[in-house]
């Protein structure tokens, strides 16, 4: 009998276990997914097209779910909070109507999402443990859209009868001058205001985004780690401020003064040539790809630049994120360009390559100025902004 209790004992300490066990799988399930569930006021059927925007960087994912008799339900596991786009496609009825779509974006983060109302998105509503954050997030993207009006304002306003070439300088200037305001007065104050709000992490990564790998500010990464600081602990788990982080040490180890990041890989001809050879010149490193169609655009740029300043010291050396596979779309592309008097070498590793990996290449182009003593000048300079950077390194010599 005395067994017997012993071995029942036994019996719930370990059904207790399994049971914590499941219960705690069951609590981080639940922690990393959102589940929504959606009725329409109105008995339609047609598609929902789903895009869920991450936080971090410009990464996408696409879904769909069905509507049937005004209902629909779908879930995403995610760490984190992300933006999901929602557009309504109806099927046509009999009379050939119908087939209309709209659309609406929420803030949405792991937990029961509850949405309602009528089938205009506009209406919809929504409540619940994963809504965290919306409300404001409402109130924030009609800021950010009033930016964009006055963008586009801007925009239509330039002459139609000017070349393409001078309207594309005037709409990237019209771009830069008003992101940078929408930039302090949206992004930044949402930080500085709200740092404890669920919104932080999404205005903080925006507002990071173009500080950290373009020119346009000049951004010290010390004031992003800053603000990054001002966020909840709990917050900092997240993985795209963690990936922030990780993009502010890397800004910092490839910042002005620092030392290269040597590697080693083989040119065209299948020679192996480092980084480390071109010592004693002005290095544009440039890293791109034969699909890649900005890294094509700028190609005229880079090589013009080359031309002019290659007697002065300066050379280019590119490297290619194309696959073993496109070998041969990379020659071409390369002869095509016009770019042939400079080394050129290839990661077939594209994006997982060591060359890439060191540099934090996480899309292209990108690219680095590297003095002839083997520190970095500068990052992702381009056009005006590369011919701008050079003509002041080089005048008077």
């Amino acid at each position: 009998m005395k067994r017997l209790k012993i071995k029942r004992a036994i019996f719930l300490a370990m059904l207790a276990l399994v049971c914590s066990g499941l219960n705690g799988y069951a609590q981080q399930k639940a922690v990393s997914t959102i589940t929504i569930n959606g009725e329409f006021n109105e008995k339609v059927n047609g598609n929902l097209n789903l895009t869920f925007k991450r936080m971090g960087g410009v990464k996408m994912e696409f879904d769909s779910a069905r509507v049937t008799d005004g209902k629909f339900n779908f879930s995403r596991t995610s760490e984190e909070p992300l933006v999901l786009v929602m557009a309504l496609e109806l099927k046509k009825n009999e009379s050939g109507r119908g087939g209309s779509l709209n659309y609406n974006a929420f803030y949405l983060n792991p937990g029961e999402v509850n949405m309602n109302g009528s089938s205009d998105l506009q209406k919809t509503t929504v409540t619940g443990s994963g809504t965290e954050g919306n409300a404001d997030y409402q109130r924030y993207s009609t800021a950010v859209n009033v930016f964009l009006t006055k963008l586009n304002d801007l925009n239509r306003a330039v002459p139609s009868s000017l070349p393409l070439e001078e309207k594309e300088k005037i709409w990237k200037k019209n771009t830069d001058s008003i992101n940078l305001i929408r930039d302090e007065e949206v992004f930044l104050k949402t930080v500085k205001e709200k740092p404890h709000s669920l919104l932080a992490v999404l205005a903080l990564n925006q507002y990071a985004a173009d500080p950290v790998w373009t020119p346009r500010k000049k951004m010290q990464p010390e004031v992003i780690e800053k603000l990054l600081a001002t966020l909840p602990a709990k917050y900092q788990a997240y993985p795209s401020l963690k990936s922030l982080k990780q993009e502010l040490q890397v800004s910092k180890t490839t910042g002005v003064g620092q030392p290269i990041i040597n590697f080693t890989l083989k040119d065209v001809n299948g020679k192996t040539v480092s980084l480390s050879d071109f010592k004693g010149k002005y290095v544009f490193l440039d890293f791109w790809a034969s699909w890649c169609v900005p890294c094509r655009k700028e190609n005229p740029n880079v090589k013009a630049q080359y031309q002019h300043y290659q007697d002065k010291g300066f050379t280019v050396l590119s490297v290619s994120m194309d696959k073993a596979a496109d070998r041969k779309a990379w020659l071409e592309a390369i002869e095509k360009d016009g770019i042939g008097m400079w080394t050129h070498l290839v990661d077939e590793a594209g994006f997982a390559g060591l060359a890439a990996k060191s540099y934090y290449v996480m899309s292209i182009p990108t690219n680095f100025l590297i003095s002839p003593d083997g520190k970095f000048l500068g990052r992702n300079l381009y056009g005006e902004n590369l011919d701008k950077t050079l003509k002041e390194l080089f005048a008077g010599k």
